[in-house]
């Protein structure tokens, strides 16, 4: 409840992404600023927070802006907020009695907020916009609806670039998979897999990339070896797309070649990266034997169907290094490359052990420090200060890259890339040296690699 005016945690985080994502690609934004713009000063965010965006500081505490938003609104803002709101509820609700789906309904609102701001208030705008979809669309035809039905002009390339750039938000999967882009041969897939020689080795990657995220221990992705068994689980589970529709980023897809009959049987599989221009990109495994990047036209006989799944939130159980252990393999991270992080956090607040003291305050030069990495609390959001390992943790990941960026050349100018596929001394010493900057190098190097050390033969499986 903000200011007397009640969000939707559904429609919030909806146009917190649509808003974010569109304004970092400036392609997009170039064609719908002026929409998400005033999209963004009617419900999120003030003019701070929109050049913050623009120019690439997207480390932004969305609460505290919210609120300032409403504060400063008007009474006929605030009628406009709660309008927007009683909007999009009665087109979910109308969406939810047709038996649509989580994602036809998401499509509703970006429609309706991104394209027909105008035409809101006829008469029968929510029946005629629900007349629009159909179960297993694409999303060509979706458009073609819209337009013909509204009389506009969508683009149907822009409309997937967006529901694209939406959808990538939370795809932990697929930034696995781009990690092992060129990886040839497989091995480390399908000896993981349990295989002691090479096999068929697309299925095993798709698995492989699948527990990296948790996913199978969550039950959302099954461990195949087989397309078929792959392709049976998802329709078991009633979470299968046909070939026709348009997928989102992180599902799983499944190919029936030509050369092979078209004989409805699975014959290769994939995760599903983006959707632009009507083509489907794709992160495949056993591709000329190479984690490959290829492209498909949407609705290609070629392919099979879909696997879908819903991403759990990020949470975890257990003590301190337990959590950061899971938080951090969560978001794509190797195992030597956690245990080296862990490594510096065994340091920096849990005294060389891993009972990590998360909440403690430290003070050094009449500056004060707080967490896992005892981040200087100068240089952190608002609000960090008794944070959580969770949000720790989605600190750290927000702000690592950069950190590489800026300071690599303190440890022999490694990149980020190379920080990501180090040994666990390596990733230890260079954490030590690129982000927490410690200082006595020689020293606190070694020490915490050792740590590093201790914590890979703790959590590695």
């Amino acid at each position: 409840m903000l200011g007397g005016i009640t969000i939707s945690a559904t429609v919030g985080a909806a146009l917190k992404k649509i808003a974010v994502m569109i304004l970092t690609n400036k392609k997009v934004m170039k064609k719908v600023l002026i929409v998400v713009v005033s999209l963004i000063m009617a419900m999120l965010l003030p003019v701070i927070a929109v050049i913050s965006v623009l120019q690439g500081n997207i480390n932004i505490d969305y609460n505290k802006l919210q609120e300032m938003v409403v504060e400063n609104m008007t009474d006929e803002q605030k009628a406009q907020l709660a309008a927007t709101e009683k909007l999009m509820n009665d087109i979910e609700s109308e969406m939810k009695k047709k038996d649509f789906t989580d994602e036809q309904v998401l499509q509703a609102r970006v429609i309706t907020v991104t394209a027909l701001g105008e035409k809101v208030k006829e008469k029968d705008f929510i029946k005629d916009l629900v007349s629009c979809f159909a179960k297993d669309q694409t999303e060509k035809n979706l458009i073609s609806n819209i337009n013909r039905k509204f009389n506009t002009h969508i683009e149907v390339e822009e409309f997937e670039k967006v529901m694209s750039l939406i959808n990538t938000y939370n795809a932990d999967i697929v930034k696995v998979a781009a990690k092992q882009l060129g990886n040839a041969g497989g091995e480390k897939f399908w000896r993981w897999y349990g295989f002691s020689s090479r096999v068929e080795w697309c299925c095993v990657f798709v698995s492989w990339c699948a527990n990296e995220c948790g996913y199978i221990e969550a039950g959302l992705i099954p461990k195949y070896a087989v397309v078929d068994d792959g392709v049976n689980w998802f329709k078991s589970k009633d979470q299968w797309l046909n070939g026709s529709a348009t997928p989102k980023p992180g599902m799983i897809i499944f190919f029936d070649w030509a050369y092979d009959g078209l004989d409805g049987s699975g014959d290769h599989t994939g995760i599903v990266e983006k959707v632009e221009n009507g083509y489907v990109y794709t992160i495949e495994g056993n591709s000329s034997d190479k984690v490959m990047e290829n492209q498909y036209s949407i609705g290609s006989p070629e392919i099979l169907g879909y696997g879908k799944y819903k991403a759990p939130e990020r949470t975890v159980s257990g003590d301190a290094a337990t959590q950061a252990w899971k938080y951090l393999k969560s978001y794509g991270y190797s195992d030597s490359v956690v245990a080296g992080i862990i490594g510096n956090m065994m340091r920096e607040c849990g005294g060389d052990t891993l009972d990590l003291d998360w909440d403690i305050i430290g003070h050094f030069n009449g500056d004060e420090f707080y967490g896992l990495c005892q981040w200087c609390l100068r240089y952190t959001p608002s609000g960090f200060k008794g944070s959580s390992i969770k949000e720790q943790c989605e600190y750290l990941h927000q702000t690592i890259q950069g950190e590489f960026a800026a300071y690599g050349g303190n440890y022999h100018g490694i990149t980020y890339l190379e920080f990501l596929q180090a040994d666990t001394r390596t990733a230890a010493e260079a954490f030590c040296c690129v982000y927490e900057r410690c200082g006595d190098y020689a020293n606190e190097g070694p020490r915490r690699a050792n740590n590093a050390e201790r914590a890979y033969n703790q959590f590695h499986k």
